[in-house]
């Protein structure tokens, strides 16, 4: 299989074509219109052609992209994509506020997808395959040390208004392990709180309270400094059920993403669209409320 690469604008991409390199996938060529330095480091690391626009790439009739553009220019790659015929995967975000979402669910309808990483980590899969009964609550823990996205090249992932922030940039992963327990969920917000710095556009971390169709519902989405921790936790009648991802890219799901990029490319859309909006509007749902002065805790 033929896969094109559109942007940089982070480490996913990296990773995705190592690990569809892996998989016995042509890499035939990388687009970036923000982040050179990062083009050239993955089109010299693969190697690949390095194409001046996004029309030259798709030109080339790749049979699937990977996506991973600074998060506006996400609607503008999907419509290019969908025009040129070419699936298209989205590595997170594709929407850091409601106007962007809102863009992004106007796209016309077209073989493609986003997801976290995490939809597709084998241990929360099969976690969710064996709860033993509908939960009574549910809590799920979200934690990426954000230093570097308070760097000069990364700093737009730190903006409300680049990447989200803090709560959708790093909630995104949150809300979609919350999805794989409770597919499609829109939650009712309750309450949340931001712990604010000096150091951060957005926010250090944030806590979330809602009600996910009548199951109480618990978030902490943190940036602090320190080692990745995902986990989650369900209530059940039967007892406590506990689960803390592994650190390994494979146990983070990064194995599953390229999977889940071939099945895309050979006609199988992995994740429907309803469950991303989902996802999206519970993120920027809790980055609004915590914004608002009540639900600001630090300084």
């Amino acid at each position: 299989m033929r896969v094109a690469f559109a942007g940089a604008a982070h480490s996913h991409p990296f990773a995705d074509a190592a690990n569809l390199a892996a998989r016995g996938a042509q890499l035939i060529g990388m687009w970036d219109a923000d982040d050179a330095d990062r083009r050239d480091d993955f089109a010299a690391r693969f190697p690949v052609p390095v194409f001046t626009g996004l029309p030259e790439l798709l030109a080339e009739r790749p049979d699937v992209v990977v996506a991973t553009p600074r998060t506006p220019r996400a609607v503008d790659i999907a419509l290019a994509c969908a025009a040129a015929d070419v699936p298209v995967f989205f590595n997170k975000t594709v929407a850091a506020d409601a106007e962007g979402l809102a863009r992004w669910e106007a796209l016309p309808e077209a073989p493609r997808f986003t997801s976290s990483v995490l939809r597709f980590a084998p241990e929360l899969v099969a976690f969710a395959g064996r709860l033993p009964s509908r939960p009574r609550a549910i809590e799920v823990h979200a934690q990426h040390d954000i230093a570097g996205f308070l760097t000069a090249g990364r700093s737009w992932q730190d903006s409300p208004s680049g990447a989200g922030g803090t709560m959708v940039n790093i909630g995104v992963h949150a809300w979609e392990m919350l999805d794989v327990l409770l597919p499609g969920v829109t939650v009712e917000m309750l309450s949340a709180t931001r712990v604010t710095t000096d150091g951060t556009a957005s926010e250090l971390l944030a806590t979330v309270h809602a009600r996910a169709d009548g199951i109480p519902v618990m978030l902490a989405i943190s940036g602090v400094a320190g080692a990745d921790r995902y986990a989650v936790r369900t209530w059940h009648d039967e007892g406590l059920r506990e689960l803390v991802l592994p650190h390994d890219a494979d146990g983070l799901g990064y194995g599953g993403v390229a999977d889940a990029v071939l099945r895309l490319g050979a006609g199988t859309v992995p994740v429907d669209a309803t469950r991303t909006s989902a996802v999206y509007r519970n993120a920027i749902a809790a980055a609004d409320l915590a914004r608002t002065c009540r639900g600001r805790l630090g300084t």
